[in-house]
């Protein structure tokens, strides 16, 4: 299968600077002036920066979501508060802008559905079939799945080795965000369709 040309997302953004960059995005009052302080209170290098600001620009102000969490701006603001709606909330950023994050996660989804850990190695060896073996996969891998684990859908027991924690949402809101990063990638889904038996909402607590 022929290589894609760009995977996305290669930087990890801690949580807290998606969820404080979420949140000024909602308020309308934010600048890439202001993501560049973020990025700054964890990352040195003016490179280094310039990257985290463009990577928490994507993830927020350019996400696919945003006009849907704009429009539910205070029951989102709300929602962010529980640990589980922001689990939801955070993950769905990341999946909707990324289609290497969404497959990272339905792959993981598929396998966790039938064993309780998953190596490196073989998501490793799955994502390649799709995207290629170069130097990008392991430093996509090792974006999107550090950012998962502090997101807390997943657990690392050990290196290399990759648990599932299911969440129980909420609000509402949180499981609409996170359909509408699902139905993103699938769009010739009608959703009124119910997709629950879908490796993506192995995650979600039924």
């Amino acid at each position: 299968m022929l290589e894609k040309t760009t995977i996305g997302l290669r930087q990890r953004i801690p949580m807290s600077l998606l969820e404080m960059a979420l949140t000024a995005v909602l308020s309308g009052d934010y600048s890439r002036e202001y993501f560049a302080e973020l990025a700054a209170t964890e990352y040195s290098g003016q490179n280094r920066i310039a990257k985290t600001v463009t990577a928490i620009s994507q993830l927020t102000d350019q996400n696919p979501l945003i006009d849907l969490l704009r429009e539910n701006k205070d029951e989102v603001l709300l929602a962010l508060r529980n640990r589980a709606d922001r689990t939801l909330m955070l993950s769905s950023l990341i999946i909707a802008k990324f289609e290497f994050a969404y497959d990272i996660f339905t792959l993981l989804g598929k396998y966790f559905h039938v064993q309780d850990q998953v190596v490196t190695s073989l998501i490793a060896q799955k994502m390649s079939q799709k995207y290629g073996s170069n130097r990008s996969l392991p430093n996509a891998m090792n974006s999107v799945l550090p950012m998962l684990i502090e997101a807390g859908f997943l657990h690392r027991p050990k290196a290399g080795f990759y648990e599932i924690c299911k969440v129980t949402p909420l609000s509402s809101i949180s499981r609409i965000v996170f359909d509408e990063a699902f139905y993103h990638w699938n769009p010739e889904l009608s959703k009124d369709q119910q997709c629950y038996s879908h490796p993506y909402y192995e995650f979600i607590e039924k």
